[in-house]
């Protein structure tokens, strides 16, 4: 083989005799010239007396051959591998080649080390300075990279992600460290590290939460092999809001999530801002009767014993046995979003672009005010697009009565089922953060900083609503004085009945039985007429609509007859509290005394990420200042290798 001699600064370059305090002194020297040079240290082999190391060699990363049985498996011509090796997913590479450069140091009396032997030359060429980054020795994973490859994880950002901003914030590859598959084994080792203590290490967690906070729920369940089975949570913030707007709840167990395969099923509902809000969850390993009889029983048992009016979930037999035995009073609906998201795969192609077949099945499926009209629409449907012989279509039929918004008129949904955009953007919320090859203290990272999110875009709603005013598109007092109390988003969908009221209500008939006055509206954009019995000593209204009963917003025909009786203001009993600016403000305990506030950091830990945080700001502005000048810029940089050290 051909001699390469490298070529660099002699004070780089090791001789016999150098001496070394200690062992990682010698390795940072040689890997140092190496990289200059232009090749990959390997530590080789080494002698130990009583613990301590007399004498070591530090190779060449291509000295030496491949061992046999570091060869590839041979494989049949049918591509299966011969006998019981393990099946590679790639051809590994071969780099080395034999080459005999290294040097050998010995522990000498005084404790150090010295050069023994230096072979200089190698059998191969070297590395071009350009690539000098990509030697093997010369990476690896720092702790900014671990630190940022965490702070992605948690914001739900992958490693590739994590590597792409490593690589803009240092200024390019060859300045990161590392690769991004150095970066990406990392992960996998790191996950594989506590791949036995993973269960443990997510109930502690649960733990440690509790003990800052009473007001954290928690329990679980292990099997006989002392493996996790069930586990369920809900935070002091959770709870409460469970307690302010729990009546109406979404249970979905659609999500499979972790590299364990256990079921994510999350409770979520809607808040006074009619965005989604979460109640708490649980892990499950399988969907029987008997686990989400545990999921519910636990939920309830967390809620102190509240249940909810109104559940809605997925179509699940074993979930409906269970919410039966546990939840007696509950009434159980099916949710709208996961039937009408089926329906392009269940339909034949030209029906799945045909707009006309969408639009009369939403017509029969939200416009029908009683089971009488959906039945005659349904079946209309069904004849007109050919759909006697669809299966799906014949089973949902006889589902009907736990579907379609008929048969449930009166039942109070708040906003639950109204519309599919809001399961799309829950459904987009869980799925953003779950994956299948997480860990569960992974898993639990990235919920926290969904839910942190989710929280904070509450508060921002808030705010808004305490300091400043929608504007308002009538002059009417009574539509004023319900934007002193109703949220903005709220006050928006009351806003669309002020406005219909106005544009497009005639009143037909007014007649009077004692206290209760009865007044029949229409309209031109009206195809039904509307009865209105107001009882003019109570101020309480109903309206045939049933607007306000099944979604707690004041109808146009109600806004209409209130106006009529020259009423400024909203009576109290159309201001829901689950709907006001100031619902959150409520104080709200648990059945043990603690208060349901969110409170999951001491104090010590948010003056200290305060801190931290200002010290990273401060950085940052010193670093973008200092680049104007190369002096003050290496002036800063040996004042913080200067604080390290020390």
């Amino acid at each position: 083989a051909s001699s390469c001699t490298p070529e660099c600064d002699e004070n780089l370059k090791p001789a016999v005799g150098m001496a070394f305090d200690n062992m990682e002194e010698v390795e940072e020297f040689y890997k140092a010239y190496a990289h200059n040079v232009g090749f990959s240290v390997r530590i080789g082999q080494k002698r130990t007396v009583d613990n301590v190391v007399v004498w070591r060699r530090f190779l060449c990363g291509k000295s030496g051959f491949r061992r046999n049985n570091e060869e590839e498996p041979k494989k049949e011509l049918n591509g299966e591998k011969k006998g019981d090796e393990k099946k590679r997913t790639h051809a590994r590479k071969i780099t080395r080649c034999g080459c005999e450069a290294m040097i050998t140091v010995k522990r000498m009396k005084d404790g150090k080390y010295a050069v023994s032997y230096f072979h200089e030359e190698h059998t191969h060429e070297f590395v071009t300075p350009r690539k000098q980054h990509l030697i093997k020795s010369n990476r690896q994973v720092s702790d900014k990279a671990k630190d940022t490859l965490f702070t992605c994880h948690a914001a739900s950002i992958g490693t590739a992600g994590a590597f792409r901003l490593l690589r803009v914030g240092e200024g390019g590859f060859e300045f990161v460290g590392c690769t991004k598959r150095d970066l990406q084994n990392y992960h996998r080792d790191m996950r594989s590290t506590f791949k036995d203590s993973d269960a443990q290490m997510f109930i502690d967690n649960l733990r440690k939460r509790q003990e800052i906070n009473p007001g954290f729920f928690f329990e679980y369940v292990l099997d006989d092999k002392n493996w996790l089975t069930h586990v369920f949570w809900a935070d002091a913030c959770c709870r409460k809001n469970y307690a302010l707007f729990g009546e109406m709840v979404s249970f979905d167990s659609t999500y499979s999530t972790n590299q364990y395969s256990m079921i994510f099923c999350p409770f979520t509902g809607i808040n006074h801002h009619m965005a989604s809000v979460f109640y708490g969850a649980a892990l499950i390993v399988n969907e029987t009767i008997e686990s989400y009889k545990w999921v519910f029983q636990t939920f309830l048992k967390a809620m102190d014993g509240a249940a909810p009016r109104l559940i809605v979930t997925d179509e699940d037999q074993s979930m409906k046995i269970a919410i039966e035995d546990v939840m007696h009073n509950t009434v159980h609906r099916l949710c709208m979003w996961h039937i009408m998201r089926k329906l392009p795969e269940k339909v034949g192609p030209p029906l799945r672009e045909d707009e006309h077949f969408y639009s009369t099945i939403n017509s029969c499926v939200w416009g029908s005010e009683n089971p009488t009209e959906f039945e005659a629409k349904w079946s209309s449907m069904i004849s007109e697009f050919g759909l006697e012989d669809n299966t799906w279509f014949s089973r949902r039929y006889e589902l009907h009565e736990s579907w379609i918004p008929a048969y449930f008129r009166g039942v109070f949904l708040g906003e639950i089922l109204r519309t599919t955009s809001r399961s799309e953007s829950a459904n987009s919320f869980f799925n953003h953060f779950i994956g299948y090859k997480h860990a569960l203290v992974e898993f639990w990272i990235r919920i926290g900083t969904a839910l942190e999110e989710q929280r904070q875009n509450e508060l921002k709603a808030g705010h808004e609503c305490l300091n400043s005013m929608p504007p308002l598109i009538t002059s009417w007092e009574i539509e004023k004085h319900a934007s002193l109390f109703f949220t903005h988003a709220f006050f928006s969908s009351f806003q669309k009945e002020v406005r219909a009221s106005r544009d497009h209500c005639l009143i037909e008939n007014i007649s009077q039985e004692g206290d209760v006055r009865t007044t029949i509206i229409g309209g031109a954009r009206s195809f039904k007429s509307r009865e209105v019995q107001f009882n003019t000593t109570s101020k309480s209204a109903r309206c045939s609509c049933m607007l306000f009963e099944t979604r707690g917003i004041p109808c146009r025909h109600i806004i209409m007859v209130l106006r009529g009786a020259k009423m400024s203001e909203l009576p109290s009993h159309f201001i829901l509290d689950r709907w006001k600016k100031t619902v959150n403000r409520r104080v709200v305990y648990d059945s043990s005394g603690n208060l349901l506030e969110e409170n999951e950091s001491s104090s010590l830990d948010l003056a200290k990420r305060k801190m931290v945080s200002e010290i990273h700001q401060t950085l940052d502005d010193t670093i973008r200042l200092a680049e104007q000048s190369p002096e003050e810029l290496e002036a800063l940089r040996n004042l913080l290798v200067d604080m390290k050290r020390n």
